[in-house]
């Protein structure tokens, strides 16, 4: 009996020791992270049996819609029937059944011209495009020339979502959706380029070549839209290893890690940062052999890996690939290098010492899995809980508002207010800098760019600015001309909207729209240059300066001021040619007149005498330094 039961311990033991052993190995294999390079894509798909919580709120956000097959669950656009006329062109958005088309007719004659099928929708949050394909199965996609704006709820030229003048052709924008947007709006892009060879050659006898419109690919995705492979990986070799129950077993009780996915909350700042600055950044593939290489297979960096061994990130300073448009880049960030356009926040977060000093990543303010899915930012994320992690000692309202000279529960004493102003533009609307830095006049009027205490108050100058700062936090900058050449003693609103090129007219005028907690006669100063820009050269300028005269016609309505200028502007079209609109302003002016009458009289800093009528010579002065540098500018978007 003694034998048997040493034998069965023995035995035991063995067992026992040979699951630990197992145990001990698969924590081990786990751990060793595979080539992720060489890793196939499963699909998000493949993760929702065993992650069905995250699957879930990622299925919620705008990643995921963000390309998807045109069906009539996924369209947004009003597919009415209803012509779009522009250029001697009429558009019709048409719809049959699940098939959506652009129809293209001669205007006036009526003969038809084409008729493409919409086959893919792009984006779903503030706007939405819509792409073709010729031919049509097995050829390039093409974005067409109308896209669906959202809060407008109206068709726009998708010429006017770009910083333009009125004068683009007609065909200016519909650009190869393969040759670039490609790579960010989905999910393991191969955009198969079929004549690279042919346009090199091309290049090489001294023919133009347009590579962004004279490319033809057959592009194949993973997955439309961004999926979770692009932020964790390629999943096959994830999904593989834990087809193992005792595999997840083991990993689950032992707390362990598991290599074969990427896991962002687990990188260092570095290297979870990059994991968004694939996309968040605008780049390029560091050598030409990537840029073929991207041309024909995709983009080689996978979540996880160094993305400065695979791109460089384009800055002011990198050298423009378009011979006849040196200043490409350069047009896209401030004259101190701090980004002016959306998809540069990487950039910008690299410029910021919260990032190299403090290690401070993407992921400590957005929450890609919670939050509201617009920024997806949590509610506790949107007020200064991030910034507190660092700066305890404004965690009290003592020692905030010491710090913001502005009430605790204001605006101003928000820290992204005054640390990530407004003053970046892109998709149609303007968006918080992501280089986190000090309010600066000096700075400000240096770069050109907007200062985040004129951002709230318009009417005032950069020398006002730089009095308070001087005054309330000892500020010991020095405040010498504004890179404009705009009066450092001119409300900096007013600098902005008649002086300014297209990016500063369009923050200006978004800014004025908001309730910033200013009384509505204050937010009212900022009225005359709003409707000058009524008559702006750029379509995005007239459309933002609609917007907000309408909410400070709402704002003095209720208010007890009374005003019909909202109801004015109902029938203006900002899309319309001067000639169109030119009924509709009319009534812009004669309600603006009924109404200055009852304001009280504008501020010192205004170019405006007492009756709000523009001072001549400082008006002329401001419009002048806006012809000067009323340049388009490319997004890149």
């Amino acid at each position: 009996m003694r034998t048997k039961s040493v034998l069965a311990a023995s035995a035991l033991v063995a067992v026992v020791a040979a699951i630990g052993w197992a145990a001990y190995s698969t924590i081990v294999a786990a751990g060793q992270a595979p080539d992720f390079a060489a890793v196939r894509f499963t699909g998000s798909a493949a993760c929702e049996s065993c992650h069905d919580d995250r699957h879930a709120s990622w299925a919620r956000t705008f990643h995921r819609t963000m390309t998807q097959t045109a069906t009539a669950a996924t369209v947004q656009g009003d597919f009415n029937g209803v012509a779009l006329n522009y250029g001697g062109v009429s558009v019709i958005p048409q719809q049959d059944g699940e098939q959506f088309w652009f129809e293209y007719r001669q205007a006036g004659s009526g003969e038809l011209l084409n008729r493409l099928p919409v086959l893919r929708t792009v984006g779903s949050h503030r706007y939405q495009q819509y792409l073709t394909q010729e031919p049509v199965g097995d050829g390039t996609y093409y974005r067409l020339h109308y896209l669906w704006h959202n809060l407008d709820q109206q068709w726009v030229r998708v010429n006017n979502a770009f910083l333009h003048g009125d004068d683009l052709p007609f065909d200016q924008m519909v650009s190869v959706w393969d040759h670039n947007c490609i790579f960010c709006h989905n999910t393991g892009p191969e955009p198969n380029i079929q004549n690279f060879d042919e346009l090199v050659a091309r290049a090489r006898r001294g023919e133009p070549v347009n590579a962004a419109n004279d490319a033809t690919y057959r592009s194949s995705v993973a997955e439309l839209g961004i999926g979770c492979e692009s932020c964790h990986a390629p999943g096959q070799a994830h999904v593989d290893a834990n087809q193992s129950v005792f595999r997840r077993w083991v990993l689950k009780l032992s707390g362990s890690g598991d290599a074969t996915i990427v896991n962002p909350e687990k990188l260092d700042a570095q290297r979870s940062t990059q994991i968004c600055g694939q996309c968040h950044a605008q780049r390029v593939p560091k050598t030409d052999a990537l840029l073929r290489q991207w041309l024909d297979d995709g983009p080689t960096y996978r979540a996880g890996m160094n993305l400065n061994e695979h791109v460089s990130p384009i800055w002011d300073w990198t050298p423009s690939p378009a011979r006849d448009n040196p200043d490409l880049y350069r047009d896209r960030f401030w004259a101190d290098g701090s980004p002016r356009l959306s998809a540069y926040e990487y950039q910008g977060l690299l410029q910021s010492r919260c990032y190299t000093e403090a290690q401070l990543s993407c992921i400590d303010c957005h929450a890609m899995h919670g939050g509201d899915p617009a920024g997806m930012i949590s509610e506790r994320n949107r007020g200064n809980a991030p910034c507190l992690d660092c700066h305890q000692q404004f965690a009290e309202p003592a020692g905030l508002v010491e710090h913001t000279q502005h009430q605790p529960d204001s605006q101003a004493s928000n820290c992204y207010a005054c640390h990530m102003p407004y003053a970046t533009y892109g998709v149609m609307t303007t968006h918080r800098t992501h280089r986190i830095e000090r309010p600066d006049p000096g700075k400000s009027a240096a770069a050109g760019k907007p200062n985040a205490c004129t951002n709230c108050h318009q009417d005032r100058s950069l020398q006002w600015v730089a009095n308070e700062l001087r005054q309330r936090w000892g500020w010991q900058g020095e405040l010498h001309t504004r890179l404009d050449g705009a009066p450092l003693a001119i409300a900096d609103g007013y600098a902005q909207l008649l002086a300014g090129n297209a990016v500063q007219k369009a923050i200006a005028a978004v800014e004025a729209g908001k309730d910033q907690g200013l009384p509505a006669s204050q937010r009212a100063q900022l009225l005359p240059a709003l409707l000058a820009l009524l008559d702006d050269d750029y379509p995005s300028s007239r459309r933002f300066a609609q917007h907000s005269i309408a909410s400070i016609s709402r704002a003095l309505n209720q208010a007890g001021l009374k005003n019909e200028l909202e109801s004015a502007l109902a029938d203006y079209d900002w899309q319309a040619t001067s000639q169109v609109r030119a009924p509709a302003r009319a009534r812009i002016d004669a309600a603006w007149a009924q109404l200055q009458a009852t304001l009280p009289a504008p501020s010192s800093e205004l170019p405006l005498n007492e009756q709000w009528r523009p001072d001549q010579a400082a008006w002329a002065q401001l419009l002048e330094i806006g012809a000067r540098q009323d340049r388009q500018i490319s997004i890149g978007e």
